[in-house]
């Protein structure tokens, strides 16, 4: 990117140090440049059109320059962006340094090197936050592309169970097993209902922690043998072979309770979610359905799950996929 293109934000209350700054970024080439003497405003322009550097003056009376830099870190993560911090002071304490450090500047300038140092540092500055936003991109193109990889893979990379494909695998082994030896076969669907609100406030890697940790817990919560899964992004499976009758409600009551309204622990703390379930059942009475039918039957169900805070259950009909 050209010099003259390189966004920047400058905000300082002060006139003298602004002027200044003005100056030599106009005369090193920079024309891309905003000034504000207001953090807040600074925060809402940041927000709208990002840039790779801000220049702050540390000593500001409505928000000093560690609030401001430890708000636009927090921006910066959620929007999976990188913006490099300067901050403007005339302090050399270590506490206070360590300090803005701790908070989110990049780098600090005394401003009586201003007129001497603020070029070479914007320089160093800009291809710092260019090389870190370009390893930010590849970084969520390598997550697009892993998530697509899950269609025709069979494993869901956030957990490491079956996917969709994993999934309609095992429990067509399951109604196979069921229909020539006896017994059962059984689905059951965990849906987590608040996983929308969930992805709107914390980043995929959050996301993927939380339902690690939910995966773990449902095998904790089945026996050796029975299958669990993860078909989609906000559901989990649990494929099994069932002896003598169909599920009952009661019968998996432990799975919904251990489940519902539970926090599972993440990096940022504990988490919350609410869950439907529902079971479907098939044995040589309703018949055996294919592996698709019988998934789309106890999906039926889920949404009756989510409105009434109760576990679904039924028995494979046919008509329910007609």
């Amino acid at each position: 990117m050209p010099k003259e293109d390189i966004p920047i934000v400058v905000v300082d209350d002060a006139k003298f140090s602004s002027a200044i700054i003005a100056k030599a970024l106009r005369s090193g080439g920079f024309n891309n440049v905003r000034f504000t003497n207001n953090p807040l405003q600074a925060l809402r322009s940041l927000e709208k059109r990002p840039a790779e550097v801000v220049i702050a003056d540390w000593l500001m009376p409505s928000m000093d320059g560690i609030e401001l830099a430890r708000r636009l870190k927090r921006m910066d993560e959620s929007a999976h962006r990188f913006t490099f911090i300067f901050l403007l002071t005339a302090r050399d304490d270590p506490e206070a340094i360590n300090a803005g450090f701790q908070a989110g500047m990049d780098d600090y300038l005394n401003k009586a090197n201003l007129r001497t140092q603020l070029l070479p540092r914007v320089m160093a500055a800009h291809r710092i936050a260019r090389r870190n936003n370009e390893l930010l991109n590849a970084n969520q193109l390598l997550r697009r592309k892993l998530r697509d990889a899950q269609n025709t893979d069979l494993v869901d990379a956030a957990t490491g169970l079956g996917n969709m494909r994993y999934t309609l695998d095992r429990l067509g082994d399951v109604i196979k097993h069921s229909e020539t030896r006896g017994g059962t076969a059984t689905l059951i669907l965990v849906g987590i209902q608040n996983l929308p609100i969930i992805s709107q406030q914390f980043d995929a890697s959050v996301e993927d922690e939380l339902m690690a940790a939910i995966g773990n817990r449902l095998r904790q919560l089945v026996r050796p043998l029975d299958v669990v899964s993860r078909p989609e992004p906000g559901m989990f499976a649990i494929v099994l072979n069932q002896p003598t009758t169909p599920a009952t409600s009661e019968a998996f009551r432990r799975i919904f309770d251990s489940l519902y309204m539970r926090s599972f622990k993440t990096s940022k703390g504990f988490i919350p979610i609410v869950i439907g379930m529902s079971i479907c059942s098939a044995d040589a009475g309703s018949g055996f359905p294919g592996a698709k039918p019988f998934m789309e039957a106890t999906y039926k169900g889920m949404t009756q799950s989510f409105d009434t805070g109760t576990v679904t259950v039924r028995t494979f009909d046919p008509a329910d996929v007609i």
